[in-house]
Formats: structure tokens, C-alpha cells, sequence
């Protein structure tokens, strides 16, 4: 029997999977709802994204990637964050991800040490503490207000700084 281990163990059932389930079930009995448990867009992909696509199926380029991206898109991503953002990164620098939640985990991953503490504020993904848990680390929640526009308050982020975050 394949076994387990116990940090996974304490890894919560994905909020986000339940929610988009409730959400399609109610879709097919014919309700009208708005579902933002997935964070998916309410747009179709624009057709030049398609037609890259399409073109890269017919091009043959389906085989597997270098696991930090391509080349090119990862010197379109420097490109584009020296234009838009005055940012200087080297290709190298730069890893493409699925999304954020894999970029975040990544981070964590190459990051945290067994007991290191994150601090994360709140309201956030739900997804956020599990990945610190899986890192091994604590997660330290530091609640934001509506009154403030969720924007971190200085004091209180350097209360909960300690020698271990």
C-alpha cells in the first residue's frame, strides 16, 4: 500500500475545487453564477494566443520544454519587463511558471528551511498556508482592512518579524 506522508496528510482539501464544483453543478441545473473560486478569465483566449497555438501544433513543437520556459519567451518576458518596467534580468534569471501559485511554491521550496516562518497577509489565496506547510515553515497570517484598502501596515508587519521569517 502506497503510503502517505504526514505532511501531505495535514494539506486541507482545495477550497478553490469545491467551490468551482458547487459552481459548474449549479451552471448545469440552469442557474446563472458568476464563479470566482478559479480565478479563471471571463473572456474567450484572444485569437492571436490561438493561432500561436495552432501554429505551434502544426510546427511540431509539442514535445517537452525546458523546465525554466523556452528561450524565446523567456527573452520576450526580459524584454518586455526592461520596456514596461525599467527591470534588467538576464534570461537566466527567469523562470517561467504555469501560474502563480506554482511561482510561489517554487520560491518557498528554494527559500524556506523545516520551521522558518512566512508571513502572509490576509485576506489572501486559499492555497497560501498549505504551501508554507508543505515547505515545512509557519505560516504567520497578518490580517489587512478594508478601511486601509488591504495595504500592509508597516508597525504591524515589523511586530511580527522575528529572527525566524
Amino acid at each position: 500500500m502506497i503510503q502517505i506522508s504526514e505532511t501531505v496528510k495535514e494539506v486541507k482539501p482545495s477550497a478553490t475545487l469545491s467551490l468551482s464544483a458547487k459552481a459548474m453543478k449549479m451552471k448545469a441545473e440552469g442557474k446563472d453564477v458568476v464563479s470566482l473560486a478559479a480565478g479563471e478569465p471571463d473572456f474567450p483566449t484572444p485569437i492571436n494566443i490561438k493561432n500561436a497555438a495552432f501554429n505551434a501544433i502544426r510546427t511540431d513543437k509539442t514535445k517537452y520544454t525546458p523546465a525554466s520556459g523556452i528561450f524565446p519567451l523567456r527573452q520576450a518576458i526580459k524584454e518586455k519587463l526592461k520596456r514596461d518596467n525599467g527591470l534588467n534580468y538576464s534570461e537566466t534569471e527567469i523562470v517561467v511558471t504555469l501560474g502563480a501559485k506554482q511561482a510561489l511554491f517554487n520560491a518557498l521550496m528554494a527559500t524556506v528551511n523545516p520551521g522558518d516562518e512566512v508571513i502572509i497577509p490576509a485576506p489572501c489565496w486559499v492555497s497560501y498556508v498549505s504551501q508554507v506547510k508543505l515547505a515545512r515553515a509557519i505560516p504567520i497570517i497578518l490580517p489587512t482592512c478594508e478601511k486601509d484598502d488591504f495595504q500592509l501596515d508597516v508597525k504591524r508587519l515589523e511586530r511580527v518579524i522575528t529572527k525566524n521569517t
